[in-house]
């Protein structure tokens, strides 16, 4: 019964979509559509995507997100010529959680395309608290493992030679993120990811609680402002340039707390709290414990 039940739901929300589709690019606001079940959240990541890709085809440019809480299965992927932007100037008023994949310029690891002037303002975005998320001791390796926002990627090969001036291509042009809350919950890699990149600008926004690695990850790119930010709760460091990067303009950031989740110290730490947590239990349940039983007869 609920298997059909479900499926039903699913056929109804196709069908939704199908009628809504040539609507939604003429619609002021995106019509993403609240709760927290599978089916609307993969309705929403459709219905998102369509809204971009026809304001990038069509050049209409700015897509407007709705009030409230939204929950996205899938990736985002940003097209060329677009404002994505909350319905006010408070980045509290629209979040969107990603349950199972980034946001991003590419649709494939390899992909390589190429993307330019795109900007995102004015809204939240972050992972779902409750994917896999990395632990020294309990889940090294079976972790959900992306950024929270890819601009630009490098390919396995070419993180693995490491820096190579042929490899060097500004694929992404032209991005700017202003007024933005990313807090990707201790889930994935880094918060943003920025590779392949020139003239891209990130300003007044919060970056919180990154999962391995950093908050602002760079390679091979340039021309990149970095002012005005706060970077709290890192897994690694604030942050970080590779290699191949020139004209970096780093300045009124504020870091705190990091290497939260990346290292010796930190692995050597979380040993010795949980040692030091067993040891107090034991002292505890020993001075709980009488030595002897006694008995009154």
């Amino acid at each position: 019964m609920t298997k059909t039940i479900t499926y039903i739901t699913g056929i109804i929300f196709s069908l939704l979509l199908f009628f809504l589709i040539p609507q939604i690019a003429k619609a002021d606001i995106v019509p993403l559509i609240k709760g927290t079940t599978p089916e609307i959240a993969t309705q929403n990541g459709k219905i998102l995507q369509a809204v971009i890709n026809q304001a990038s085809a069509t050049k209409a440019k700015q897509v407007t997100l709705p009030t409230g809480l939204f929950y996205i299965n899938g990736k985002i992927i940003l097209k060329s010529h677009i404002v994505l932007t909350g319905p006010n100037s408070n980045p509290t008023a629209t979040t969107l959680t990603m349950n199972n994949a980034p946001m991003t310029t590419d649709s494939t690891q390899t992909s390589q395309e190429s993307a330019t002037d795109i900007t995102l303002q004015n809204f939240t975005l972050q992972y779902n608290p409750t994917i896999s998320k990395f632990n020294y001791l309990t889940n090294p390796t079976n972790f959900y493992q992306d950024n929270l926002l890819n601009i630009g990627m490098t390919t396995k090969e070419e993180t693995t030679a490491g820096y190579k001036a042929s490899t060097k291509r500004a694929l992404k042009t032209n991005i700017k993120i202003f007024n933005m809350i990313f807090n990707a919950n201790n889930v994935g890699t880094s918060i943003i990811n920025i590779a392949k990149a020139k003239n891209i600008t990130i300003q007044n926004s919060q970056l919180l609680n990154s999962g391995l690695q950093s908050g602002i990850s760079l390679t091979y790119s340039d021309n990149i402002t970095l002012t005005n930010n706060r970077l709290k709760n890192l897994g690694r460091t604030g942050i970080v340039m590779y290699y191949g990067n020139s004209s970096i303009n780093i300045s009124n950031n504020q870091v705190i707390d990091w290497m939260q989740r990346y290292g010796s110290y930190h692995y050597d730490a979380v040993k010795k709290k949980r040692r030091d947590t067993r040891q107090h239990a034991r002292c505890r349940n020993r001075q709980l414990r009488p030595s002897k039983s006694v008995y009154h007869r």
